[in-house]
């Protein structure tokens, strides 16, 4: 099958698949609700593209790629099924793809896959290999955030959200952690298990940090080696968790042939994922700080908090937090409160349900109610989050907006005021 329409092209994952695949040499197509940057870097490359949906585009396609955002009705959906083209979601085609290379990286866990894979991408290059690489986020100073490399090592975070992490061929299994999270669409805590298991059985070789979850699953095994210690030394970021993914990253490429040294002397260099712990401002005397954070679920967003008091001890520390799809607000909203509870001011975000409808039904009032540090709830609209945040951003202090929805277009807004207030 050489000709592949995307459709939700705009996505990372969909993007980098699509790039990925031009650069191997198929013939792409594609589309996506609403224009966007990650559409122009396709259609740069002289992709035909279609804003909103256009079952015209799928008359010369022998398969559609689909991202989970997709409803099985999309006209082109239905169009592909009308004329027989075959349909594979967009974590079943990433597997696909990872057969073009003979070695096969994938970088797995509940949490730190983004920063995980590309750190390890970024070791690879900087010591003079050429990988392949599928990354999930927008790596700082990337051109793109995925590419073929030179057809050899192909690494790539796997995604057990929807189960199809367990079907990728991967020849050396790095898994992070293994967190309750995304039970409630992987068939409960041990259907997250089982994806991770069958991950790990499908590998030559196993990396796993150790924690009581993975030294339950993986601890007898031969191939498997639990690493335990954090990488010392300088850091590109604050915080334990950069360390622990640092540490995975430099030994994953070691397995790879790397001289352990020339991969520690790379980390230090690494440029950061966007939304992970980015600085947007940084007064001239340091004592008010902007930064994002993708954090959204408790054990990510007590590594951020923990993290920022690491790198500003005497600041007061704000945080603007938007929750991430109803499921954690009813499965994790009393340990959300406990952690904002010990900042210096919290505003509370509309719940963003991503591309399902339940966002509405997120009552952050909940959460809201059990926070014993100064709290507000506020409308998910960047003036408004502005208006209340602005206030409390006296020095010396950070402001941290976090959330892995639309909270960061506010980042914008506040910017903008603060610098016309000189």
């Amino acid at each position: 099958m050489k000709r592949i329409h995307f459709t939700g092209a705009g996505g990372v994952g969909m993007c980098g698949l699509a790039h990925i695949a031009l650069d191997l040499g198929y013939q792409v197509t594609g589309s996506d609700v609403a224009d966007s940057a990650m559409l122009e870097t396709l259609r740069a490359r002289g992709v035909p593209l279609c804003v909103g949906h256009d079952p015209a585009l799928l008359q010369d396609a022998e398969l559609l790629v689909y991202s989970s955002a997709v409803p099985e009705n999309d006209p082109e959906r239905l169009e592909a099924k009308r004329l027989g083209i075959r349909q594979l979601r967009r974590g079943d085609y990433l597997n696909l793809l990872a057969l073009h290379f003979p070695v096969r990286v994938a970088v797995s866990g509940s949490h730190g896959k983004t920063s995980t894979s590309a750190m390890l991408v970024h070791i690879l290059k900087t010591c003079g290999l050429k990988p392949g690489y599928m990354v999930g986020g927008k790596v700082n100073g990337w051109e793109r955030s995925a590419a073929a490399g030179d057809g050899t090592i192909f690494v790539s975070e796997t995604d057990e959200s929807d189960g199809s992490q367990a079907g990728f061929p991967a020849t050396l299994a790095v898994i992070l952690n293994i967190d309750d999270d995304h039970c409630w669409s992987a068939g409960g805590t041990r259907g997250l298990e089982r994806s991770f298991l069958e991950l790990a059985f499908s590998a030559r070789q196993v990396l796993a940090w150790r924690a009581p979850h993975t030294e339950a699953l993986f601890g007898g095994w031969k191939r498997c080696t639990l690493l335990d210690t954090p990488l010392d030394g300088e850091m590109p970021l604050p915080g334990w968790h950069v360390r622990i993914n640092a540490a995975m990253a430099v030994c994953a490429a070691t397995m790879l042939g790397v001289d352990e040294a020339q991969a520690r002397c790379a980390i230090i260099t690494f440029p950061g994922v966007a939304r992970r712990m980015s600085i947007r401002y940084h007064s001239d005397d340091g004592k008010l700080v902007l930064l994002e954070d993708y954090a959204h679920h408790p054990a990510e967003l007590k590594a951020t908090l923990d993290a920022l008091r690491e790198a500003y001890p005497a600041h007061r520390l704000l945080v603007v937090f938007q929750p991430h799809r109803m499921e954690r607000v009813e499965r994790y909203g009393d340990r959300f409160a406990e952690l904002l509870s010990t900042v210096d001011w919290c505003g509370l975000v509309e719940p963003f349900g991503a591309w399902r409808t339940d966002g509405y039904t997120a009552d952050i009032h909940t959460i809201a109610a059990k926070i014993t540090a100064p709290c507000q709830c506020l409308p998910n609209t960047p003036e408004a989050i502005a208006e209340a945040a602005l206030p409390h951003w006296q020095p010396p202090a950070v402001l941290a907006v976090i959330g892995a929805g639309d909270v960061n277009k506010a980042i914008d807004t506040i910017l903008s005021r603060v610098l016309q207030n000189g």
